[in-house]
């Protein structure tokens, strides 16, 4: 199964973060799409928001599944979770333990994972995509 990462990229200061999270979500067993690393390649690629957005909806149409931290605050990975929502893929929340989670969020969860350590990330999301690739 395809799970496709959300991240906003902050250049050099979040990357080693990134990709810590979808080496998490691999050895999970999922198969890992990271818009800003597969598609951008760590740059700014788009000058046009509407090919962008565009571009995001149908790389999210081709996965099974979206994983969004929102321990920080969404900017625009809120809304790739809702373009997730409104075409039927699950969508997984992860958070840091303690972090509020509003109603709305809880309304188009298939999943939400609490931690403490990103490394708690892994057996969860193992059992989600054991389950998952049961009964898609």
């Amino acid at each position: 199964m395809r799970l496709y990462i959300t991240a906003t990229y902050r250049g050099a200061d979040n990357r080693p973060e990134i990709e810590r999270l979808c080496a998490l979500v691999a050895q999970a067993g999922w198969e890992t799409f990271c818009f800003v690393r597969d598609v951008e390649g760590w740059a700014h690629v788009f000058d046009d928001p509407r090919e962008l957005m565009a571009r995001t909806l149908a790389e999210i149409a081709a996965c099974d599944a979206l994983l969004i931290d929102l321990t920080e605050k969404p900017t625009g990975r809120a809304y790739e979770a809702g373009m997730a929502y409104a075409l039927g893929r699950r969508v997984i929340v992860l958070l840091r333990r303690g972090t509020p989670i509003k109603d709305t969020t809880r309304g188009i969860a298939a999943a939400i994972i609490e931690y403490d350590q990103i490394e708690e990330i892994v057996a969860p999301l193992r059992l989600l995509h054991t389950n998952w690739t049961a009964t898609p």
